[in-house]
């Protein structure tokens, strides 16, 4: 591995060119656009008057950004405070100093020899320098910022799969172990660049700093020239993986400029707002909408703390910080807003925020949106989107009706169906009104597929991407999710969606989380059950919460056979509750019951539900030393495990 020694001392080759023109023309929005009504799907078709390339005059991402550097280069780009507390230290860094440091670590890693099809890989969480490193890795070739909790092995999968030539990591510092994990595949990192960035407590390492090997270069023109077509690749983003290696999903400059334009139209996004850096910034949700979509408007960017919402001391002061730093912007994913709805503004000043925000998951239940609303005077306007949409593609109405519970109207330029698709994968017809179906999608923002290409077989139907969702549009051409075709829960034959039990659980006074999954049942198939996190001081058992859904469930065979309460709620790295894991439980709880009655107790044995790479998920029953005829007990375990479709097998120890 290179030495950055060597890259402090090296010159930098190439003629300077103006980091921008000058007098050139304003690309993003236009001031009459940024007040558009939205309320009907009329108003997203009277925007569509007008085709899309005459809205967008760059498809250049990194042009969009200089230009939002440039609204007003003294104002605070980012404002940073790393405890979680309001009344700590912010550290404030201008358009300016953020364009400087741009253009510094552009020159460095183009003298790294960083180029169209090359990846700068970073590994931090959300720190300032996180944002040096998406606009110089965007400048130079391709930016990726992989998920820091994921391990070492993935990370190494990733790196080469994104050929990179560049590693930004965060260096040791305490509460986290990147670094120390890293140094593990540190040697399988052939021809890679490693750097470091110091954390809150950390050390600067002198060999790697990024920021010392930066300071070497010039930050107030490029040393090269790059021509940036629509269809280049700027960013790859992971798609959530939970059972191995996650997918990188290609994210085209098309998709981003567009989306810079349509989300500021339908939000009125715009150099005065102030937004929070909450979202985990490996995320879709907060690489583009807290960083590049922010960064092209001249938004000033508050980081509450290097861990977002996952800090619980920030949630805590949530409107403390809104009241402090004018935050015009709310934001959260469904979880946490339920926990925002359960502890409201004290007294604060909220007047700040503007009267609408999104969230990026139409499993946003309808009582919290409207919790929300009551107790700071904001609207909750649910989204649809994906990784692979380059993040929403619909979104409630700002000036119209929120239908709480629908994921929204389709945005501008995008186009949106429910069909119903054949056993050969392929589209059938549309479905009528209200009617369920397989959405599919069309439009500028959607990714063209998967780095590695093997996964994207079935992906696109005729042209349309297909990402296993089922919903339908109702009159008004409002999108309705009703679920995952992988997370139905289907009994006997009857399919249930599961947002329905959940909206019925969040109505429990007593309920602060809640989420319903399948488990295996040897008569119906699957049986629907449900997993709660009750709120501070409740004791309130899982049996009363059973009957309150059985009282209040629209749909009878809906209603959960068990509610599980959880001293805390297993969740995704973007803080949604992971089914996979609660999916597994149910099931090992479903197992153990049943073997239970066959063993009769007198044989010790454990029940392990998890991924498996040949049967997706797989079933082991381990048994310590037999007390009786190996044989004998194999063949009742096998006879009674033969009722459930998952695989299984026995281990003995």
């Amino acid at each position: 591995m290179a030495a950055v020694d060597s890259v402090k001392t090296a010159g930098v080759a190439g003629n300077f060119s103006e980091h921008r023109t000058n007098g050139q023309e304003d690309i993003m929005n236009a001031p009459q656009e940024l007040n558009t009504r939205i309320a009907t799907i009329k108003d997203i078709e009277a925007l569509e008057s007008v085709p899309l390339e005459q809205r967008i005059a760059s498809w250049n991402v990194n042009e969009l950004i200089r230009q939002g550097c440039e609204k007003n280069p003294d104002k605070p780009a980012i404002q940073y405070v790393e405890d979680g507390d309001p009344a700590s230290p912010c550290v404030t860094v201008t358009y300016r100093e953020l364009q400087k440091q741009s253009i510094q670590a552009s020159n460095l890693f183009f003298s790294l020899g960083v180029r169209d099809a090359d990846c700068v890989f970073y590994l931090l969480p959300t720190l300032p320098q996180l944002f040096v490193v998406t606009m110089a890795g965007m400048e130079t070739g391709i930016t990726h910022g992989a998920n820091w909790m994921l391990k070492a092995d993935h990370w190494l999968e990733l790196i080469k799969a994104s050929n990179a030539k560049v590693v930004v990591a965060l260096g040791p510092t305490p509460g986290y172990e990147i670094w120390e994990n890293l140094q593990t595949v540190k040697d399988e990192l052939k021809g890679v660049q490693l750097f470091s960035v110091k954390g809150p407590g950390g050390k600067v390492l002198a060999d790697s700093d990024l920021d010392l090997a930066m300071a070497n270069f010039p930050g107030d023109k490029l040393s090269f020239k790059r021509e940036i077509k629509p269809d280049d690749v700027g960013a790859y983003v992971h798609s959530g993986g939970t059972t191995g290696a996650p997918k990188l999903v290609r994210i085209l400059h098309r998709g981003m400029a567009y989306k810079c334009w349509a989300n500021a139209v339908i939000m009125e996004h715009g150099p005065n707002d102030v937004i929070f850096a909450d979202y985990p910034m490996f995320h879709v949700a907060g690489f583009f909408g807290r960083g590049i979509l922010a960064l092209a408007h001249g938004m000033t960017i508050l980081i509450p703390h290097p861990m977002g919402a996952r800090d619980k001391k920030f949630i805590s002061n949530y409107w403390k910080f809104v009241e402090k730093f004018h935050v015009s912007v709310m934001s959260g994913v469904p979880t946490t807003l339920s926990v925002l709805a359960k502890n409201p503004p004290k007294g604060e000043d909220i007047s700040s925020l503007k009267k609408y925000m999104c969230t990026g998951s139409t499993a946003m239940p309808a009582e919290v949106a409207k919790e929300i609303e009551d107790a700071t005077g904001v609207r909750v306007l649910a989204t649809y989107g994906a990784t692979e949409f380059t993040q929403n593609v619909s979104q409630c109405p700002k000036d119209g009706d929120p239908k709480y519970g629908s994921g929204g109207l389709r945005l501008p330029y995008t186009q949106i169906r429910a069909v119903i698709l054949g056993e050969d994968g392929k589209i059938q017809r549309d479905c009528k009104t209200d009617e369920i179906g397989a959405v599919i999608i069309k439009g500028p923002s959607i990714t063209p597929g998967y780095v590695d290409e093997s996964f994207n077989k079935g992906m696109f139907v005729d042209g349309w991407i297909n990402n296993g969702d089922l919903g339908r549009i109702d009159a008004d051409g409002y999108l309705w999710l009703t679920g995952r075709a992988k997370d139905l829960i289907i009994r006997g034959g009857h399919n249930i969606d599961p947002t329905m039990i959940e909206e019925t659980l969040r109505r429990h006074k007593s309920v602060l989380l809640g989420a319903a999954v399948s488990k295996p049942d040897a008569y119906a198939g699957e049986l629907p059950v449900a997993y709660v996190q009750l709120v501070t001081g409740s004791n309130t058992t899982g049996e009363e919460i059973a009957e309150f859904v059985r009282q209040h469930i629209t749909e009878r065979a809906a209603a959960p056979k068990e509610v599980f309460v959880l001293d805390e709620m297993p969740l995704t790295d973007v803080g949604k509750p992971s089914k996979v894991h609660l999916r597994h439980d149910a099931a090992r709880r479903a197992f153990t019951a049943a073997l239970n009655e066959v063993l009769g107790g007198a044989q010790p044995f454990d029940v392990v539900v998890g991924a498996d790479a040949t049967h997706g998920t797989s079933a082991t029953v381990v048994l310590s030393a037999a007390q009786g005829a190996r044989h004998a007990l194999e063949a009742r375990i096998h006879e009674a495990m033969k009722a459930y479709t998952m695989h299984h097998s026995i281990r003995w120890t």
